[in-house]
This record gives C-alpha cells, sequence and structure tokens, in this order.
C-alpha cells in the first residue's frame, strides 16, 4: 500500500525525541508501582514457576494444562530462571513496548508516510494504558509486539519476497503462542486487496494461505504436546469453548462469567467441545438475543479503557488512594474515547482522499475490525480491544495530520 497523502519530511531527531519520551514515561511508572499478579496474571506466574520447577506446563506438576496459552507464561519462566522477582517480567514488557513504539512508526510510514508516522508513535508513546500494562503480567504487550512484528514483513516493499512471507508466518506462528487468534490475520489482510481486483486478490489470497500453513507448522510442536498430553489435537489452547460460551448463552451479559458446573467433572478436551456445543445451540434457537448480545459486546467491547488500571488497583490504591484511581481509570477512559474519535475520522480522510471503498479496504481498519469482530462473536471485555492501539493510533494520526494541514491552510493534492 503506497501512501498517497502529502509527505512531510522527517528530521530523524524528532522520531528519538518521541520515543525516548515513550520509554522514559514506561521506565517511570515502573519504577513507582510495582508488579503485583492479579486474575489471570497469577494464573501466568503459577504456570511459569511450574514450568521453572517442574518442567511442566500447568497448575502444578501432576495438574498440566493447555487452558491458557503457554506463550506468555514461557517468556516469564525464562526470567524466573534469573530471578525470583518481577524484575524480568518488566524488562520484557519494556522491549515489547519498545517493539510496539518503532513498529507502529514504521507500519504508518509504510501506509500513509512521514505525516502519519510521527503522530501514530507520539499517539502510543504517551498512551495511558499502554504505559500502564508496563507492570501487568500478562499477553496484551507481547501480542501486541509479535503481530506488529510479522506486519513488517508482510508484503514488505524491499528484500526477497518468498522470506518476507516466510518470516511472516514464522513470526505470527511464534506469536500464536501467546494467543492463538492471530491465526486469520493473514485472511484479514488479503481481504483487502479484493478493491484491489481479481488477479491481485487472488495472489495476496495464496500468500495468505502460505503465511497461515506456516503458523500453522509452527504451532504443530505444541500441538502435538496436546494431543499426548490431553488426548486430542488443540492447536495452542483448549479455552476457546469458554469464551465462545460466556458471550452466547442464556445468562450472558457478553463479559467474563463463571462456567456452568456441569463441566467442573470434564476433562479440558470435553469442556471445549461440550461449552462450544452449547453456545452454537444457543445461537441456533434464539438468533433475537444472539443479536442482541452482539450488540451488546460491540460496546462493551469499546466503552471504557480502565483494565490497565484494574489490574495495578491495589497497588494505585495505597499509593494516591480512591480519587486517585478513579481519576486515572477516567484519564485512560478519556484518551480512548479522543483516540476512538480520532480513528473514525481517519477513516473518513482516507475515505475523501481515496474512495469510499479504501476507507474500509486498508490493513489499520481491517485488522481493527478483525480483533473487533472476533470479540463480538465470542466474548467481550475492554482489555479484548488492544491489539488494535497501534491501528487505531494510526488511523487517528491520518486525522491529526488532516486537521493540522487545515489549519496551517495547506492544501492536500
Amino acid at each position: 500500500m503506497k501512501p498517497h497523502l502529502a509527505t512531510w519530511s522527517d528530521p530523524p531527531g524528532r522520531f528519538w525525541k518521541l520515543l525516548l519520551i515513550g520509554m522514559a514515561l514506561r521506565i517511570l511508572w515502573a519504577i513507582a508501582v510495582p508488579v503485583l499478579p492479579v486474575s489471570d496474571s497469577e494464573a501466568y506466574h503459577q504456570f511459569a514457576r511450574t514450568l521453572v520447577d517442574h518442567g511442566v506446563y500447568g497448575w502444578s506438576a501432576a495438574e498440566p494444562t493447555a487452558y491458557w496459552a503457554v506463550g506468555t507464561s514461557g517468556l516469564v519462566a525464562f526470567t524466573y530462571l534469573f530471578t525470583d522477582s518481577y524484575v524480568g517480567v518488566v524488562i520484557l514488557n519494556l522491549v515489547a513496548g519498545l517493539m510496539i513504539l518503532t513498529l507502529t512508526y514504521h507500519l504508518a510510514l509504510r501506509w500513509f508516510g512521514a505525516q502519519a508516522a510521527l503522530p501514530a508513535l507520539a499517539l502510543v508513546a504517551v498512551w495511558p494504558n499502554l504505559i500502564f500494562f508496563t507492570t501487568i503480567l500478562s499477553s496484551e504487550l507481547f501480542f501486541i509486539a509479535g503481530t506488529l512484528a510479522g506486519l513488517v514483513f508482510w508484503k514488505r516493499p524491499r528484500g526477497n519476497a518468498v522470506l518476507n512471507l516466510i518470516l511472516a508466518g514464522v513470526i505470527w506462528g511464534l506469536t500464536s503462542y501467546i494467543r492463538p487468534v492471530i491465526l486469520l490475520v493473514p485472511v484479514t489482510l488479503a481481504l483487502v486487496d479484493l478493491i484491489q481486483g481479481p488477479r491481485r486478490f487472488v495472489l495476496t489470497a495464496t500468500e495468505a494461505g502460505g503465511a497461515v500453513l506456516l503458523i500453522l507448522l509452527t504451532a504443530l510442536p505444541w500441538t502435538l504436546r496436546n494431543q499426548q498430553v490431553l488426548g486430542a489435537p488443540a492447536m495452542i489452547s483448549t479455552n476457546f469453548g469458554a469464551n465462545f460460551w460466556m458471550g452466547n448463552n442464556p445468562g450472558s451479559n457478553g463479559g467474563y462469567m463463571e462456567l456452568p458446573p456441569e463441566v467442573s467433572t470434564m476433562s479440558e478436551m470435553e469442556r471445549n467441545a461440550y461449552l462450544t456445543k452449547e453456545a452454537k445451540r444457543f445461537l441456533r434457537e434464539d438468533p433475537g438475543a444472539a443479536a442482541r448480545l452482539l450488540s451488546l459486546k460491540l460496546v462493551k467491547l469499546h466503552n471504557r479503557e480502565t483494565i490497565g488500571v484494574v489490574w495495578n488497583e491495589q497497588n494505585l490504591r495505597s499509593m494516591i488512594g480512591d480519587r486517585g484511581v478513579s481519576g486515572a481509570k477516567m484519564i485512560a477512559t478519556g484518551y480512548w474515547y479522543l483516540l476512538l474519535a480520532g480513528a473514525l475520522a481517519g477513516m473518513v480522510v482516507i475515505g475523501r482522499q481515496r474512495g469510499v471503498a479504501a476507507a474500509f479496504f486498508n490493513a489499520p481498519v481491517s485488522l481493527w475490525g478483525y480483533f473487533t469482530a472476533l470479540h463480538v462473536v465470542v466474548v467481550a471485555e475492554d482489555r479484548y480491544h488492544m491489539p488494535s492501539s497501534p491501528f487505531i493510533a494510526i488511523l487517528a494520526a491520518v486525522a491529526l495530520h488532516r486537521l493540522r494541514t487545515l489549519r496551517s491552510g495547506r492544501v492536500l493534492p
């Protein structure tokens, strides 16, 4: 995708200043706020400890699991080889944060030019929620970084095309160990080329098929492990059925809920199959309620951005009190609303300059749409919109550039 907007000069010093600001904010946050695992973080910590102490991925040496994807705990377990503290977790998050900053800039530069790249970097650099996650043991930052790293090589304009495709597929394959939902990202990107004509689309679809195959091959060792340990093949994790059921059952509010009591005696694979079947049955028998839940989940996915505060809340409350915690949630959600509005405005700008179809068939919109559709169908919480953060920032950067152009009186070609 070639940039069609006017290109501004990009002084290297401006890039480095923004990068340093973004990393300084993350380091300062890490110094001020200790890591305290809660919710899913506690599970990741326990799995990492079991890996280090027993060489088994599970709650204990006698309880192997694949309910959560192994990648996050595997990375954290590596740090536990050197320290029992959470310093390694923070370092990993800082590395992921650095990747997110630099790769967001790189992709914005490729897709829309320097006029969008620098604002996109600035928006990600000071994004409160992304900063707050520096002290959270979770999969979010790792998954975003892996997704962006693969995108760098997807249809890269330089280098060997076959090698770039292989690198993209393998990187996304490794990212699948963090979240297997990466599997259909190449398919989503192929759909972008629908408006480029049948020949271009067939070529891109073929490349997407190759990337999907590479992801599956990269995930194959863990699939075989699950076959051996759990008695049935599962690509990476066994929690799809649970998440699908949470978002699609008569008592669902679209978000997290406790699993039904009848699954407590089932094996992981049996539970996954049973809950998947129950969710499908609900969709068939009550399509009206299912449609209402889809709308509810769409709102639930985008109506706030407080998870970074919530998962740091215990430490923050002792530092800044209840009012400070409430204020942090308001700041984070307010920033989210601004970027959400900016991203929608960016789509309008693209539509006016390139045509209505181009406003929807471009990489950042398609990826945002993919992660949105996935969780609108399955289960929704505000944390699940985080993989779309870089793409929302890039679209908002397009709108910012247009606003700056109008204010300065410049006319775009």
